[in-house]
């Protein structure tokens, strides 16, 4: 049986990695012509457990990848694996799906049999509208969800709970036998589900969502079973005896999490014409605003930058503590301390937990180019705004004479008027574009006044002239508005400048007569602005380049990430040109090594007080395989600056790793503290193809995990129903710990501090060191922060040790070792204690020596988050408990 798998992102190939390990003849399909000559090379752009040995088994034997859609014409079976990224009112996005199903279409004949197998995740009714679309085709459409998780994929692909496997026919047995010999080799435990399309599409998103609700659900019982004296366990225990509602996920507790990124953290977005620096925030917005394809700036598999789909951009709100990561040369990035980022450890990718890393991890900085590498060109007529063509003229003697027949029906200016000015009014342009081109457009000017006093070529490209006088605007630029009674307004460009800084002058004036582009100039005192009175250049400026219009609101215009290398040199020279201290860059190498010795003394800054310039510059060179420092301090105005710096200490500071390849595509960067911060408020998170995103100041960090509850939200939205349960979920789980904190300090009359409190359990769970989503955590932050001083212990030793390194270097507040500590011994951890609290479900907790602990703590009192412990066996011993639900 041949198999195609259309689309190579996480579920895509796992799926075609895992078939051809059972032995199916498998081709890969995928429209990035880069990606698939990695995998084809064995070399796979995911980070899962067991994944790279498996590609590199089967690859070029029963196992290929390509861009050629003709290969499917002999698969027998078609599964779709591609992204379904939210749109712009936030539903799933499906012309992926319908894409590949139109090439599907091209490709097959009508009459040949196929299964059409979506795998991808999909609205309830998509399967319908496939079959739908196509029509006359000799096709079945089988619904197919995954349910990997995250860094156990592999084992989750080969020992499934569950094959889900919805038709449009459950008696037409053709597709459904076919199917069910494709997953026979799965393990024999794995039970195999046939319903139909909409069952199918439901079940992923509700069992997920169904788990989440049960412990809420619980949850909000203990509340109740609390205020009138119920005990909860045995609530649940009940219910749980019915066959109907089963045992597990109803235990009462303290909650679950999630991770996301601090809405003012950037990345890199590029929505077809080059790259821009984004906020979280305004990228969420914008596309809630307009509806288009958008890439993120990410790595690939050898490291190096790379743009990759953006899948899924969600926000939610936040309300714990983020982590503050702060690297050598001085980059840093805020996100919530369950965010995955990629460190690098025994030369190996791993993926590691926000809040579990220390101090001297390895984070990658890619570099390398991921432009188009061409000269742009601007054609202003078909960027210019409507309210700015109403006042713009179009000047060209020989234009308007050799075609003055052709024009004169399309203009409403009288006609010996028409031919005495030789302007013509650019609104009336659109029906004779195909004219303009018959001249040189050197030679035809745009004018915003009849005085002609502002010129500007119709089309202008981005050489290397331009690139510099984009850079010298950035540098020294400003628009600014005159405001007229009449409403016509009138713009400038002013360039501010020193009167000693005579080449950045005679530059800028160099440049300006190349483009004809009349200016004025004005010396007083030492300095020297030159002013272009124009409106249509400061729209290039303002709208078209998008480089802002004040020194706070600037940032690289896209076109020049879009630019040939000689380009980007340039705009960088001018750029840092300017500073009498400086070396001029063409004295560094694309390795950023001096070329002689005499530049061993290296030393380059930028300083800017605009974020977005300072992130879209430290890219900018990183593309050219430059690495810059930032430093960040308060100007003589009090404003925050940025401070881009290359220098010969960059080159010890960022330790080139070449992950095998023998290329230059990263550098390492050390962490050097991991500091937390409390916040209240959005948190945003992003998901991309290959599950990597390049944040602030170019790092590189895992996308966000996603969260099926919210997702199951929108399906709800969709249908005009109004999801109370399902959002009442989320509710309930973010109250849940600050319910269970405040009935810990209502047994002390409120008053914390100078208290002391034994953590009994710190990981998330029992028997990990993941200390991801732990409510311990939380459950230390809030009692640190009310003056009480805390002891925690766990049977697992990683679990301290993540523990100790979450606290050991948040200097703003330094716990551990001050009013935290973490032992290895549960006795020397209750010793003294006003109360002990139970925060994991050990059930060894049980097993200890009670009646030795009861004359070890000072006050005997414990607060059982789990409703693990005998408490009639302690209250015998004289202690006070408090479950949850229960007394």
């Amino acid at each position: 049986m041949k198999i195609g798998v259309i689309g190579t992102g996480y579920v895509g190939l796992i799926q075609s990695v895992g078939l051809s390990e059972f032995g199916y003849n498998v081709v890969g399909i995928d429209i990035d012509e880069t990606k698939v000559k990695l995998l084809n090379n064995g070399d796979s752009p995911l980070y899962e457990e067991g994944l790279d040995e498996l590609l590199k088994k089967n690859i070029n034997k029963n196992l290929k990848f390509t861009t050629d859609y003709n290969k499917i014409k002999n698969c027998n079976v078609i599964f779709l694996c591609v992204g379904t990224p939210q749109d712009e009112n936030g539903h799933a996005d499906l012309k992926y799906i319908y894409s590949a199903t139109e090439s599907i279409k091209q490709h097959i004949d009508k009459e040949d049999y196929k299964i059409i197998v979506l795998k991808s995740t999909v609205p309830i009714g998509t399967n319908r509208k496939i079959k739908e679309h196509l029509k006359g085709y000799n096709v079945d459409v089988v619904s197919n969800p995954e349910f990997l998780r995250e860094g156990i994929a592999v084992s989750d692909f080969f020992n499934p709970e569950r094959i889900v496997l919805g038709f449009e026919d459950i008696n037409n047995e053709k597709p459904i036998n076919i199917l069910k010999e494709i997953y026979s080799n799965f393990n024999e435990k794995s039970q195999i589900i046939i319903t139909n399309w909409e069952s199918a599409e439901m079940i992923k998103y509700a069992s997920n969502a169904f788990l989440a609700t049960k412990i809420s659900f619980a949850n909000e019982l203990a509340k109740l079973s609390d205020k009138v004296g119920g005990d909860i366990q045995t609530v649940c225990k009940a219910m749980g005896i019915d066959s109907r509602i089963g045992p597990k996920f109803l235990n009462a507790g303290i909650g679950y999490g999630g991770s996301c990124f601090h809405p003012d953290e950037t990345l890199f977005v590029d929505f077809g014409n080059g790259i821009k620096c984004l906020t979280f925030k305004e990228l969420f917005s914008k596309l809630n605003e307009n509806n288009c394809p958008v890439k993120i700036l990410s790595a690939n598999n050898n490291l190096k930058l790379e743009l990759v789909n953006l899948k899924m951009i969600t926000v939610r709100d936040y309300s714990d503590n983020l982590i503050i990561l702060k690297t050598t040369l001085g980059r840093d990035l805020k996100i919530t301390k369950d965010h995955p980022v990629v460190v690098l450890k025994n030369n190996k990718l791993i993926i590691k937990l926000a809040e579990q890393l220390n101090e001297n991890d390895n984070i990658i900085l890619p570099h390398g180019d991921f432009g188009e590498n061409k000269t742009n060109e601007i054609d202003i007529l078909n960027e210019i705004k409507k309210n700015i063509i109403e006042k713009t003229y179009i000047n060209n003697e020989h234009k308007v004479l050799n075609e003055f027949n052709s024009i004169k029906s399309y203009s409403d200016k009288y006609i010996y008027s028409l031919k005495r000015s030789r302007t013509l009014k650019s609104k009336n342009t659109t029906h004779i574009k195909n004219m303009l081109n018959k001249h040189n457009y050197n030679s035809i000017k745009l004018i915003t006044s009849k005085n002609k006093s502002a010129i500007t070529h119709y089309k202008i490209k981005i050489n290397n002239d331009f690139s510099k006088l984009i850079s010298y605007y950035l540098t020294k630029g400003q628009i600014l508005e005159d405001f007229k009674i009449n409403g016509d307004n009138k713009k400038r460009i002013c360039f501010y400048y020193n009167t000693y800084e005579k080449e950045y002058i005679n530059n800028t004036k160099n440049i300006l007569e190349k483009l004809n582009i009349n200016y004025i100039e004005k010396i007083k005192d030492n300095s020297h602005n030159i002013i272009i009175s124009s409106n249509i250049l400061s729209y290039i400026f303002e709208e078209i380049l998008q480089c802002g219009t004040n020194c706070q609101n600037k940032q690289i215009p896209s076109q020049i990430f879009n630019s040939t290398e000689d380009i980007k040199w340039e705009f960088l020279k001018g750029l840092f040109m300017g500073d009498r201290r400086i070396v001029k860059l063409n004295n560094i190498d694309n390795n950023n090594n001096s070329n002689n010795n005499n530049n061993n003394n290296l030393n380059i800054e930028y300083r800017t007080v605009s974020k977005k310039l300072a992130n879209s510059l430290m890219i900018l060179l990183q593309s050219l395989g430059i690495v810059s420092s930032l430093k960040k301090c308060l100007n003589k105005n009090n404003i925050l600056t940025y401070i881009i710096k290359i220098d010969r200490l960059n080159n010890i500071e960022a330790i080139k790793y070449n992950n095998n390849n023998n290329n230059n595509n990263n550098s390492i960067l050390k962490i050097k503290s991991v500091k937390k911060e409390h916040y209240n408020g959005e948190v945003y998170s992003v998901e991309t193809e290959n599950n990597l995103v390049v944040s602030s100041y170019g790092l590189l960090v895992h996308n966000c995990f996603p969260k099926d509850v919210k997702a199951l939200i929108k399906q709800f939205e969709n249908n005009n129903i109004s999801p109370k349960l399902i959002k009442a979920t989320d509710e309930v789980n973010e109250q849940q710990i600050n319910w269970f904190f405040n009935k810990i300090k209502k047994q002390y009359n409120n008053n914390l501090n100078n208290k002391s409190f034994a953590i009994l359990g710190l990981a998330f769970k029992p028997d990990t060191d993941d200390i991801r989503e732990s409510r311990a955590i939380k459950l230390i932050d809030l009692l640190l922060d009310s003056g009480a001083s805390v002891k925690a212990f766990d049977f697992v030793e990683k679990a301290r040790e993540n523990t100790i390194n979450n606290y050991k270097y948040n200097k703003p507040k330094i716990h551990y070792g001050y009013n935290l500590y973490v032992f290895e011994d549960i006795y020397k951890t209750i010793k003294n204690v006003n109360g002990i609290i139970i925060t994991t479900e050990y059930s060894q907790f049980n097993n200890e020596n009670w009646e030795e602990i009861s004359n070890l703590v000072n006050d005997k009192i414990i607060f059982d988050g789990r409703n693990i412990l005998n408490s009639e066996k302690l209250k015998k011993l004289g202690f006070k408990y408090y479950g949850v639900g229960k007394r």
